[in-house]
C-alpha cells in the first residue's frame, strides 16, 4: 500500500524544489516602495518617472505580484532577478497587444509608447524592489502564504 501512496501522478506531483517562505511585510514595502522611490528620485530631473508611476504602476501590481510570489518561492531574491522577471514579463504581456494592434489597423502609438517607456522602467522598478526587499526581509515575519 505504501508503494501506491509513495509514487507521484500529474494530479500530485512530488515537490522538486524546496519551497521558501514569504516575509509578507517586506514585500509589500517592496512593492509598492519600487515604483514610488524611483519617481521620488526621478522627480527632479524628469517628469517622466511621475508619470510612470501613474499609468504603470497598477498593471506594475497586477502582473508583478503573482509573478514575483511565485518565483520567490522557489528562488532566492535579487535584484537583478527581480529587474529580469519584470522587464520579462512586461514584454510578453504587451509584445501581444502591440501585435494586435498591427494586425487590426487601430493606432498603435498608445501600445507602443507603454512598451517603450515600460521596457526601461519595469526593470528599473523591479531592481529596486528587490533592493527593498532584500534591505527589509526579516525571519520574524516570514509566514506561508
Amino acid at each position: 500500500m505504501t508503494e501506491i501512496t509513495a509514487s507521484s501522478c500529474i494530479l500530485f506531483p512530488k515537490a522538486t524544489t524546496p519551497t521558501q517562505l514569504v516575509d509578507p511585510v517586506a514585500f509589500a514595502l517592496a512593492i509598492v516602495g519600487g515604483p514610488l522611490v524611483v519617481a521620488t528620485i526621478g522627480a527632479p530631473l524628469l517628469a517622466i518617472p511621475v508619470m510612470a508611476v501613474v499609468f504603470g504602476g497598477p498593471l506594475y501590481l497586477l502582473i508583478g505580484i503573482p509573478v514575483l510570489l511565485v518565483d520567490m518561492r522557489r528562488n532566492t531574491v535579487t535584484s537583478g532577478r527581480w529587474a529580469m522577471l519584470a522587464f520579462t514579463s512586461f514584454v510578453l504581456l504587451c509584445l501581444p497587444m502591440l501585435f494586435f494592434t498591427a494586425l487590426t489597423d487601430t493606432n498603435q502609438r498608445i501600445p507602443g509608447f507603454f512598451l517603450i517607456f515600460g521596457s526601461a522602467f519595469a526593470p528599473i522598478w523591479g531592481a529596486v524592489s528587490g533592493y527593498i526587499y532584500g534591505r527589509f526581509e526579516r525571519d520574524f515575519y516570514k509566514q506561508t502564504i
